[in-house]
């Protein structure tokens, strides 16, 4: 009885450390945006389900991306490839964020299911 209550226990907290490990990259509170002044500034519109500008420019180091949500509905800005980085804004809402890029070519989209296939994506490159 103790051995089975030992095991039960031991499988318990196994899980409970496999899913405190999990989430790390989903933008749930995990990521820890860079601190000091950005290199950059670039303001996005999300309206009508996409981007204004769909194709963007920066040096690299911080970069602080501003969504401004001008659309009746909210929307997301994540980077491919940029691990827990993500920006939300509400409906008529403007919000701002942080992210550290080597020089590169990334893909950044709206998550919201159905957004990025309905074109709300666009390009950054960093130099």
């Amino acid at each position: 009885m103790i051995r089975r209550s030992l095991a039960t226990a031991a499988a318990v907290a196994g899980l409970v450390v496999a899913a405190a490990g999990c989430g790390s990259s989903s933008g749930s509170g995990a990521y820890t945006p860079p601190t000091g002044p950005p290199v950059k500034t670039i303001t996005v519109d999300a309206t009508s389900y996409k981007y204004t500008p769909s194709k963007v420019a920066a040096p690299a180091g911080i970069i602080e991306f501003k969504l401004d949500n001008t659309d009746g509905i909210q929307h997301s800005f994540r980077i491919k490839n940029v691990n827990g980085f993500m920006i939300e804004a509400s409906a008529g809402k403007t919000v701002t964020g942080k992210v550290k890029l080597a020089p590169g070519t990334y893909t950044f989209y709206c998550d919201i299911p159905g957004h990025e296939s309905a074109g709300m994506k666009g390009t950054l490159t960093v130099t």
